[in-house]
């Protein structure tokens, strides 16, 4: 019986909100729109590959090649200007003014098909790792090409990979 005569106890509530963003997936792809060009030669098109152009060994050295486009040989090595020479060209979409990183392998080998191999390093970027107003942004990736003096001739060709993710 004294259940019935004692207070009401008082019971308070509230409401929480909760939120969600769908947003568009951070992609990255080889940028082939706006290929390096020297106004001078029609066949200095990088067409988005990290190209070294047509090296002339020698008693052997580097090629660098930076994401500015700045392309420099050692001493020991001739660079022609029978082949194109330029960095990488990449694109990145996603959401517009979001930020993003660059993750890059350290190194890559390019080989001849025929045993021959030469190493690539240094591997640089000049991504800001901001997207513009559009979502996008096109970087550059340069390297550093390594000849021995004795390097097998023919065409080298391999790849690395670059990877983009929202931070």
């Amino acid at each position: 019986m004294a259940a019935l005569f004692y207070p009401a106890s008082h019971a308070s509530a509230t409401s929480g909100t909760a939120t969600a963003r769908i947003g568009t997936a951070i992609s990255i792809s080889v940028d082939n729109s706006n290929p390096e060009t020297d106004r001078s030669s029609v066949a200095n098109v990088t067409q988005g590959n990290l190209a070294f152009g047509h090296i002339i060994p020698g008693t052997g050295g580097t090629v660098t090649v930076t994401s500015a486009g700045v392309v420099t040989p050692s001493t020991g090595l001739t660079l022609t200007t029978q082949l194109p020479t330029g960095p990488a060209q990449f694109k990145v979409t996603g959401e517009a003014g979001f930020h993003y990183s660059i993750t890059m392998d350290a190194t890559a080998t390019i080989t001849n098909g025929s045993g021959g191999s030469m190493t690539v390093s240094g591997l640089e970027h000049n991504a800001t790792g901001t997207l513009n107003e559009s979502g996008e942004e096109v970087f550059k990736v340069g390297g550093v090409l390594s000849v021995s003096s004795g390097q097998a001739t023919g065409s080298y060709t391999g790849s690395f990979n670059v990877d983009a993710a929202y931070n």
